[in-house]
């Protein structure tokens, strides 16, 4: 073979390189379309292929996708993100056929309002449970209808969100008429996705008196707008006309959870006796500039209070919470 040829060849080879390595998102990893391999987290579904990625992002890449919505998720500590859109195998590809005008049945009406369809699937993976659960319920909007999917999920009219182990995922349908596929793509995805189906724990220590169902929202981090609380859980509740919200928030330890108390402190003026200092466990209310008076409890890893609306009953209710937090530590 001469050189000249082996030049030609060379030339080809790096001018194929480059046209595949333009035609790829930037700063995201992507993969060949078609059927999932065996080891990845999206499901072969029967009819169906992937038309699109799957592509994944980074933390330093996620606002390629997500711009203006990257920081609330790398908040809880995102892992990555990888999307995936499938669609219809075969659809529109006979688009010579002269339409039959026979009558249909509901289920050759479904299969032709499907065909049409595409459904993405986005996968956030985050550190752990708690943070997946927390995204999701700073996202979750209110007066939904829980779906009994993983850990939980709701859904509206052209998608469908829910949590499983660390993962958030979102599946949104675009084309095509007719009933959605969004709930049988759901449970196919959630049955692939390793981790728990159950609701932090910490949940069930909060009373039900008042308490406002399925509300709750978690916070990795600046609860209350300081940076030395984290790891909280807040849930609202409406008692004899008060609102205010019952807290928890967990430490690594009973020495973390009493610098937290000191520290908070500091920022207004406790009202008891020896504030510049924590013991084991203990009591204190603050006089917080960003919130008002705020109540404190505090026991080995565990914080908790009330914050916003005082009520002759709130005190009680924060005492109750405190008694459920005693159960998870036997």
């Amino acid at each position: 073979m001469s050189r000249g040829l082996l030049a030609v060849q060379g030339g080809l080879l790096a001018v194929v390189a480059l046209s595949a390595t333009a035609s790829s998102k930037p700063g995201a990893e992507s993969k060949p379309a078609g059927l999932p391999d065996a080891s990845s987290p999206f499901p072969k579904l029967e009819g169906w292929k992937i038309s699109d990625g799957p592509t994944t992002y980074t933390p330093a890449t996620l606002f390629e996708y997500i711009d203006g919505g990257a920081e609330s998720f790398l908040q809880f500590d995102l892992q990555d993100l990888t999307s995936a859109t499938y669609a219809k195998v075969g659809a529109g590809n006979d688009k010579s056929r002269r339409p039959s005008r026979a009558p249909r049945d509901s289920a050759t009406r479904l299969a032709a309002a499907a065909a049409a369809a595409e459904i993405t699937v986005d996968l956030y993976h985050h550190k752990d449970a708690i943070r997946a659960f927390g995204i999701y319920t700073q996202e979750r909007p209110a007066g939904t209808t829980p779906l009994p999917i993983g850990i939980e999920g709701y859904a509206g009219q052209d998608y469908l969100e829910f949590v499983v182990g660390s993962y958030y995922v979102k599946l949104v349908q675009s084309g095509g008429k007719g009933p959605s596929m969004l709930r049988w793509f759901a449970d196919k995805v959630a049955a692939g996705l390793p981790g728990t189906r159950e609701a932090p724990a910490v949940l069930k220590c909060f009373p039900d008196r008042g308490k406002r169902v399925r509300a709750e929202k978690l916070t990795a981090r600046d609860f209350l707008g300081h940076p030395f609380l984290h790891d909280a859980v807040a849930v609202p509740y409406e008692v004899g006309g008060a609102s205010f919200r019952l807290f928890v928030v967990e430490g690594k330890d009973s020495a973390e959870i009493r610098a937290m108390v000191k520290r908070y402190r500091a920022v207004g003026k406790a009202s008891d006796a020896g504030a510049d200092s924590a013991g084991l466990q203990g009591t204190a209310t603050v006089k917080d500039p960003l919130n008002g008076e705020v109540v404190l409890q505090w026991k080995g890893r565990w914080l908790w209070g009330a914050v916003d609306q005082p009520c002759a009953a709130r005190q009680a209710l924060v005492d109750e919470l405190g008694r459920g937090l005693s159960v998870l530590d036997k």
